[in-house]
Parts: C-alpha cells; sequence; structure tokens
C-alpha cells in the first residue's frame, strides 16, 4: 500500500506540472513565441533574424539592442510578478496531493518537498 500511495502522488503531481506545462507551450505556439531562443544571447541568428538583409546602421543596431534589452527587463519582471501564483499553484498540488496520504506517508512526503527548495521533483523534470 504504501509504494501505491507513493507511486500515485508521483503521478498527480506529474500530471499537474504536466498540465500546467502543456498549456504555457500551447499560448506560446498560438502567440509564435519562443522566449528561450528570444532570450538567449549565444545562438546563432544568421537567417532567422527579423532584421537580416536590412543593412542597419550603427545607430540603428544600437537602438535595436536597446529595445530588446528593454524588453528583456520586462519580460524578466513579468516573470518575477508571477512567482508567487506559480507558488501557490504548486503548494496547492502538494496540500492535494498530501490529502491522498497517510500521515506517515505525509511526514516523508513534506521532507521530501523541503529539501526540493522549490526545485522541480525528478517526476516534473523526466517530462
Amino acid at each position: 500500500m504504501k509504494r501505491r500511495g507513493t507511486w500515485l502522488a508521483g503521478i498527480l503531481l506529474a500530471l499537474t506540472f504536466s498540465v500546467g506545462a502543456l498549456g504555457g507551450m500551447a499560448l506560446e505556439e498560438a502567440l509564435g513565441i519562443d522566449w528561450f531562443e528570444f532570450l538567449d544571447e549565444d545562438q546563432d541568428r544568421t537567417g532567422n533574424s527579423l532584421l537580416s538583409g536590412f543593412d542597419l546602421s550603427d545607430q540603428q543596431k544600437t537602438r535595436v539592442d536597446r529595445i530588446l534589452e528593454d524588453r528583456e527587463e520586462a519580460l524578466e519582471e513579468y516573470w518575477e510578478q508571477r512567482l508567487p501564483e506559480i507558488e501557490r499553484i504548486v503548494a496547492q498540488s502538494y496540500a492535494e496531493i498530501r490529502l491522498i496520504l497517510t500521515p506517515e506517508q505525509q511526514s516523508t512526503f513534506d521532507k521530501r518537498v523541503r529539501s526540493l527548495g522549490g526545485a522541480l521533483p525528478d517526476e516534473v523534470r523526466a517530462r
């Protein structure tokens, strides 16, 4: 029974995070956004740049770089503002999972949650 409860808790946790991740991916796809590519400064942008072939002047390049830097800061602020909401969702998932566990399992589960320090558990990262 102990193994079944742990297995079920892991599945429910993975399902919760998977649904959230898929929802975010669907929204990004619908809007045509790829944040990681946009924020990756080391990426080779030849052929994929909106401005390739425009032969921008140094002044134009400077202004474009500043615009993109400003937007990157705005995006970072946006995600930082969403962290409390994300943390509430994760905490709610943990609370729901605890409800299906025995008191002994809850104690072990609580220790594991604390040991994660806010990181995602393996069940979620493996997806």
